[in-house]
């Protein structure tokens, strides 16, 4: 589940990223493919699927806790599955695609700058999915028969792990930090 590289910065007039190989020592950017057409399907079939499951519930009895326990010991595991098949996929994938890069100091100066402010963004989204999780939980508390509520609350704990690996936001600021003292050692 580790990787041994952290996004810096992304350039999203192109959609590429900036990484920084800790092991390796050395930087490379992997151009992104956009996607909207699979988010047009995604909420095209999530509002379907709204409409489907809105009134369905379990037909049997079970304890707000228990529901609770349920959903997050199955959200924990989709999003470990989740992990392991998107690093899978990434890692297939990464050296075709990945171009190693020489920035200069001014320039990593500029990425990291810019790059502490998306990370910012990021934390805050990050944060917002798991206030999702917890609102989830409390309707779930209170409708634990809704099998909608029960696949949002699992589906909110696989998100937010799965965004969180994604993220990685200790490794980054660590990686942050490592690279400013890095350039102030040079410049000073």
């Amino acid at each position: 589940m580790s990787r041994s590289y952290v996004a810096i910065y992304q350039n999203k007039k192109v959609n590429e990223f900036l990484y920084f190989d800790f092991n390796k020592n050395e930087f490379f950017s992997v151009a992104e493919r956009k996607s909207q057409s699979t988010i047009f399907f995604t909420s095209f079939v999530s509002i379907v699927f709204y409409a489907l499951m809105k009134n369905v519930s379990f037909g049997m009895t079970f304890s707000p806790l228990t529901m609770l326990a349920i959903t997050g010991v199955l959200g924990i595991a989709l999003g470990c599955v989740s992990i392991q098949l998107t690093n899978r996929a990434i890692e297939k994938g990464l050296e075709h695609r990945k171009e190693v890069v020489h920035p200069t100091n001014q320039e990593l100066r500029q990425y990291l700058m810019e790059g502490k402010k998306q990370f910012h963004v990021l934390v805050f989204i990050l944060l917002v999915l798991f206030f999702c999780v917890f609102l989830s939980a409390v309707f779930l508390y209170f409708m634990p028969q809704n099998v909608l509520m029960f696949l949002v609350n699992t589906g909110s704990w696989a998100i937010s792990i799965l965004v969180a690996w994604l993220i990685r936001p200790m490794q980054r600021s660590q990686t942050h930090k490592q690279l400013e003292g890095r350039l102030e050692k040079h410049s000073g």
